[in-house]
């Protein structure tokens, strides 16, 4: 049998946090559980409901004569599974007054891992927001939550390992070689992405990328049509090194990615 794959897609372009653009929440828990963390692409933070009561709504306004696209949702760091939440990204004209349009068929959250829904986009639209439906048994919390345009990529043209790790740990050897103890602070995935002999519209998304979005996290998935469980929260090499080669016209463009497994 063989096997039809997907390209590489980066996961980064988020409508949240633009220029003039709102965010709110139907509640926030006292504290530290700002809204806006959602969209910050960090780990060290999360926005967490006030409740367990429903719907919950997270509600982006782009900001007067403004609109955005989206077609990927992704939820990063969340109980929505053991709340027993179920979901849908909605898109109005008047601020859901009374233009209510559903993106997708509300979904039932199956797992706490990360979660991403691809769709076809409807379009531009001033008003979005995430539904989150009960009955909940305990307060809904998320780390991040994100919609906006996925980034294609194309096929690696050599071979990587998407399961490569790192493990961080503080190991004891004795003075005759003996392991005398070891301690894991924690474990990186790491992913090295080649593309050799790559024409300008490829670069220009990956420049588009490093030049909007620089060393903050992304999502990345190697492999989304065999692999769809494998989108993982990573973080780009400082390093930006992709040159032309001897042709002139192409690019052998390499991108290292590292990032901590959950």
């Amino acid at each position: 049998m063989v096997l039809d794959w997907a390209k590489v897609k980066f996961f980064y372009d988020t409508m949240l946090g633009t220029p003039s653009s709102t965010l709110q929440a139907t509640s926030t828990e006292s504290g530290d559980y700002d809204v806006k963390y959602l969209h910050n692409w960090l780990e060290t933070n999360k926005w967490q409901a006030a409740d367990s009561s429903t719907p919950q709504y997270i509600t982006y306004d782009a900001g007067s004569g403004n609109s955005n696209e989206a077609d990927y949702l992704i939820v990063y760091g969340h109980n929505l599974a053991e709340a027993g939440a179920s979901i849908t990204l909605q898109y109005s004209d008047d601020g859901f007054i009374s233009d209510v349009n559903d993106v997708f068929t509300t979904e039932a959250i199956s797992s706490d891992a990360v979660y991403l829904k691809e769709f076809v986009g409807p379009g531009a639209y001033r008003f979005w927001r995430l539904k989150i439906e009960g009955p909940l048994s305990e307060v809904p919390c998320m780390t991040l939550c994100l919609w906006g345009e996925a980034t294609e990529l194309d096929y690696c043209t050599s071979s990587f390992d998407p399961n490569e790790e790192d493990i961080k740990a503080n190991v004891g050897i004795s003075y005759g070689g003996y392991l005398t103890g070891s301690h894991i602070k924690h474990v990186e995935r790491r992913m090295l992405l080649n593309f050799s002999d790559s024409d300008s519209l490829l670069y220009q998304k990956i420049k588009l990328w490093r030049d909007t979005h620089g060393l903050n996290n992304l999502f990345v998935a190697w492999e989304l049509a065999n692999n769809p469980a494998d989108v993982w929260l990573m973080r780009p090499s400082p390093r930006f090194r992709n040159p032309l080669n001897e042709t002139g016209l192409y690019r052998d463009i390499s991108i290292e990615l590292n990032g901590r497994k959950e």
